[in-house]
């Protein structure tokens, strides 16, 4: 049986997040549009989430443990302190992301673009 929030759109969650909801894992919001939003905190773990645009939205301390975020748009995306751990971020644009402190552990990056991030341990990928 699939939680509640299981199938949401991005107005739906940012609404129910506005009123301080926070865990919304197991969601299935492919290709939503989440450009920008301040969702720090939130739990998005093991949610399906393929080709969603989360540019310049902040992710701080965001538990996305487990999510599908294969090419999804997490370009100039703040996400210090996030958990990304076994999250599938292939071919994911993370290019002058910060994942500053970010758990990434066992998640899948493979063909991710990583230009310009700021790396968990501070660095910047070329």
């Amino acid at each position: 049986m699939l939680p509640d929030h299981a199938v949401l759109t991005a107005d739906s969650l940012t609404q129910r997040y506005e009123k301080g909801e926070r865990n919304f894992e197991q969601s299935h919001l492919p290709n939503a549009n989440l450009a920008g939003c301040v969702l720090h905190g939130v739990d998005l773990s093991e949610s399906v989430m393929p080709h969603a645009n989360l540019a310049k939205a902040d992710l701080r301390g965001a538990d996305l443990g487990w999510a599908d975020l294969s090419r999804a748009n997490l370009a100039g995306a703040d996400l210090r302190g996030a958990v990304l751990s076994r999250a599938d971020l292939s071919r994911a644009d993370l290019r002058g992301a910060n994942l500053y402190h970010a758990d990434l552990s066992h998640a899948i990056l493979d063909h991710a673009k990583l230009s310009g991030a700021t790396l968990p341990d501070g660095q910047i990928a070329p």
